[in-house]
């Protein structure tokens, strides 16, 4: 699908594999991770907004749109080494890091392995935030295998009726999220053998780091601002009636708080 006549795209080689990046703006650098199912054109409409301020680049992960999807690679640590390798080649200096559930994971354990790496980090529900899953990893994986196979069965019209109806974005990139699921490898399964909580990560992170959470009730907003305590210099934030995709329920408040965070760091 095309990008906006403002959007470049491009490949680098990093561990062995290519990772497709899209890229836009001018100014300092924000590097962009998806969650999982998705890609790095999920980001355009936030990426397009921050352009006149910031250069943004947001890529595949492995297995995922246009990168390379080998047969492993897909535990947290290749994951790192990815997303350090597409900054070490594109030659960016002290990016920002924006993840979203799987990237987000990705994003927090970056900076605590590379503390010197980000300039800052925003996690958009982080999976994996502050609870082991409910289910073993083989139940995991048999689940996103599941969701994988019935996902492509639709149609992209039958995806858009089902989850992007509605005018929280317009319909080119509803039609971009609904196809995202047919750039998805068979592999991205295994992404489910992932281990350990985001939270462990934060004991070890040093940048300044503005998490957005979902809506939560009372016990659950206790429990993740105890979480959040362990970071050295973080602030986590509830967005009002947002749900796991906290920029697509709740753009324009999540946006404030994006803004205002760049603009403090």
């Amino acid at each position: 699908m095309d990008l906006p006549g403002e959007w470049t795209s491009g490949t680098v080689s990093v561990t062995g594999i290519e990772l497709q990046y899209y890229r836009t703006g001018d100014g300092p650098p924000i590097v962009m991770a998806h969650g999982m199912y998705n890609n790095g054109r999920r980001w355009i409409p936030l990426g397009s907004d921050l352009a006149d301020d910031y250069e943004v680049i947001a890529y595949d992960a492995r297995g995922h749109g246009r990168s390379d999807a080998p047969e492993t690679g897909y535990d947290i640590d290749a994951r790192v080494a990815d997303l350090v390798g597409l900054v070490d080649e594109l030659d960016l200096t002290n990016p920002f890091l924006v993840g979203h559930s799987m990237g987000a994971a990705t994003v927090a354990w970056t900076a605590a392995d590379h503390p010197d790496l980000p300039r800052g980090l925003v996690l958009e529900d982080p999976s994996r935030f502050r609870d082991p899953p409910e289910m073993s990893m083989e139940a995991a994986r048999e689940t996103a295998r599941e969701h994988l196979h019935e996902s492509k069965a639709l149609t992209v019209e039958e995806r858009i009726e089902r989850h992007y109806d509605d005018d929280r974005y317009d319909p080119e990139h509803s039609r971009r999220l609904a196809a995202s699921i047919d750039e998805c490898s068979p592999h991205v399964a295994k992404y489910a053998q992932e281990h350990g909580l985001v939270t462990e990560a934060f004991d070890e992170i040093t940048s300044p780091t503005l998490v957005l959470r979902r809506d939560v009730d009372v016990a659950d907003r206790v429990k993740d601002l105890d979480a959040a305590d362990r970071l050295t210099n973080g602030r986590l934030v509830h967005v009002p009636d947002a749900g796991h995709f906290v920029f697509r329920d709740e753009y324009d408040a999540a946006y404030a708080e994006l803004r205002a965070f760049l603009h403090r760091v």
